[in-house]
């Protein structure tokens, strides 16, 4: 048995007799202890190989090095580029007890779903939020499996109807029908737009309803409930005027992008449409902007990073920066390496074999700035060695900056966590202000979190 928190206990013993469960603790409370316990006592009933999937930045520093410290399972990494040797010790006459394979993996490997499991932990599950993304029909596909595990501290991301795609892989047979789901459990506002009509969502309905249900299956824990040590975690945001170069290219794409949608009088914009284009107003918000065959090119000047700078020159302690974009923290790189500041960066493009290696580095004190994506760095790490995280915009959803923040915010910080936004004036960065807030109360009415 792994020495568990008096809660994380309560919460493995609760899960046990369930063949399905969602373990929708926050960020920073120790998931992974639970779903390693609850393997270990699978594995006591059947016999089997458990399949982790898994970010592809926390699959070495996370999983592999929990199960190697607290159980005595062999584990080996699925690599889609080396699938020889990884089916080969499948099937041969040596058998791990444990597969690691990323999400992005997954989908490239349809052999994992022909292969029976006895346990799949599916890590940050809400992954597969979108019902008909290629993530998460390689998910589904895999059905010869006994036990299931999801995990994610943000079970919903956006949407109350996100939360279907999770039920539905973890009991398909109650949860087959997405339309029935939403129909109890989403409100929708009718919209009349260009003589048709449309539905909109307004936010989740009948949630204690829909709390009760899951209830068996289910637990739910925020940190400021179970880990009653935890030093807080404290908002700023600083205002900056974008530069003079920075407001005409920024005004000029702004207005464009107004006069464009309103010439599309006979269209139907749809949403990813028009979120692409105000993520391209971010864009031009963070630095000085182009646009070059339809792609953004940011370069300086940058009022945000001027920002950014003075705030990590007037300390000594590690500080962690993050933004959507790899141009911006490019950008950054360039700056801290004209001071001599020690740094790591992680964004998509990082290599997997390397990630581990530069938040061991951060984490050691080698480096005194961490600056990665909110994708590529915002989940599945741990980054408690610094206390203050700047953002230099914020993604659209709440729950993915959440995420990012408490890479910070979890078990092992023992300082008060400072999290700072910089946002440009007169931009689309207050328009997402609103937004996020209504997102946030959404997630947090279907989540059954209590106000704070």
């Amino acid at each position: 048995m792994i020495d568990l928190f008096d809660f994380q206990l309560t919460d493995v013993n609760k899960l046990e007799s369930q063949s399905a469960v969602l373990i929708g603790n926050e960020m920073g409370t120790g998931k992974t202890y639970e779903a390693i316990e609850r393997d270990l006592r699978i594995r006591s009933k059947v016999q089997g190989p458990t399949l982790v999937i898994a970010p592809l930045t926390p699959l070495e520093s996370t999983w592999l090095e929990h199960y190697n410290e607290l159980t005595n399972l062999t584990c080996v990494l699925i690599d889609p580029k080396n699938r020889a040797k990884s089916w080969e010790e499948f099937t041969g006459p040596w058998h791990p007890d444990v597969f690691l394979v990323h999400w992005d993996a997954l989908r490239l490997m349809p052999e994992i779903a022909r292969h029976s499991w006895a346990h799949i932990i599916a890590d940050e599950v809400h992954r597969a939020k979108d019902r008909k993304s290629q993530q998460t029909r390689a998910l589904k596909a895999i059905q010869n499996t006994i036990y299931k595990t999801g995990m994610s501290g943000t079970p919903v991301v956006n949407r109350p109807d996100e939360l279907w795609s999770t039920l539905n892989w973890l009991y398909p047979k109650k949860y087959g029908s997405y339309w029935k789901f939403c129909g109890k459990y989403v409100e929708y506002e009718i919209i009349y737009a260009k003589g048709r009509t449309f539905k909109k969502v307004k936010g989740p309905q009948n949630e204690d309803q829909l709390l009760k249900e899951i209830e068996p299956f289910y637990v739910r824990h925020l940190k400021k409930n179970v880990l009653k040590d935890l030093p807080p975690k404290y908002y700023t945001r600083i205002k900056v005027d974008l530069t003079a170069q920075q407001r005409r290219v920024y005004n000029t794409m702004r207005d464009d992008m107004i006069a464009w949608i309103g010439s599309q009088e006979d269209d139907i914009l749809p949403a990813p449409v028009v979120i692409a284009q105000l993520i391209r107003l971010q864009q031009f918000a963070v630095a000085y902007a182009e646009l070059s065959e339809g792609r953004v090119k940011l370069s300086e000047p940058s009022s945000k990073l001027d920002a950014v700078m003075e705030i990590i020159d007037e300390t000594d302690q590690q500080v962690v920066v993050f933004s959507q974009f790899k141009q911006a923290i490019s950008l950054l790189g360039d700056r801290l390496s004209g001071k001599s500041v020690p740094y790591v960066a992680l964004t998509g493009d990082t290599p997997q074999a390397g990630r581990a290696e530069l938040v061991a580095r951060f984490q050691r004190g080698d480096a005194r700035v961490f600056a990665g994506t909110i994708g590529a760095g915002g989940v599945g790490i741990t980054l408690h060695a610094a206390s203050t995280v700047i953002f230099i915009d914020r993604h659209w959803s709440p729950a993915l900056n959440i995420q990012a923040e408490d890479r910070l915010h979890r078990i092992g910080q023992k300082n008060a966590v400072q999290v700072i936004d910089i946002s440009a004036k007169n931009t689309v960065d207050a328009n997402r202000a609103v937004t996020l807030a209504t997102k946030a109360e959404w997630i947090r009415r279907i989540l059954g979190d209590n106000p704070s």
